[in-house]
């Protein structure tokens, strides 16, 4: 009993650090969703898989469902952070942030450590450096003064 609460808690433990290497990118450059939100993302995805792998043992199928329920859930959740205004849509890199987020929290429930731990070190890297560079386009359009507010 207590090296199985000592390996949940071990698991929980590395998928928060991953979420919040997730996080403190998007709090750096002031996005959706900061540190506690992609903390709380990682440890739910972990805990709902750790709750899946606990049924399996009475019921094979219990995984596949906690995935397909999981998955659905993440969406959704994913889905509220994007915005769109006229022909411009913010917040695709925080949903895919959330998704992969989630994935990486089911990833270290099922002991496939090697993969929670890349991914989540590679998408924390990746945003850096995506978000590092300005994106040209967005700040045109912002510099340009919009023709039917500049009459009013």
């Amino acid at each position: 009993m207590v090296g199985e609460v000592g390996d949940i808690l071990f698991r929980l433990a590395v998928a928060a650090f991953l979420g919040a290497c997730i996080g403190f990118e998007r709090r750096v450059h002031h996005k959706a969703i900061g540190i506690a939100g992609m903390v709380l993302i990682a440890i739910g995805s972990t805990t709902y898989m750790l709750l899946g792998r606990h049924f399996a043992e009475s019921d094979p199928a219990a995984i596949s469902r906690t995935l397909q329920g999981f998955l659905s859930g993440i969406g959704f959740l994913g889905g509220a952070v994007i915005f769109k205004s006229g022909f411009d849509v913010k917040g695709i890199k925080a949903a895919a942030a959330v998704w992969i987020t989630g994935a990486i929290g089911l990833a270290v429930a099922t002991s496939f450590w090697w993969l929670g731990v890349a991914v989540g070190l590679v998408t924390a890297a990746v945003m850096f450096i995506a978000d590092s560079f300005p994106d040209e386009v967005r700040e045109e359009k912002q510099e340009t003064p919009n023709p039917d507010t500049a009459k009013k």
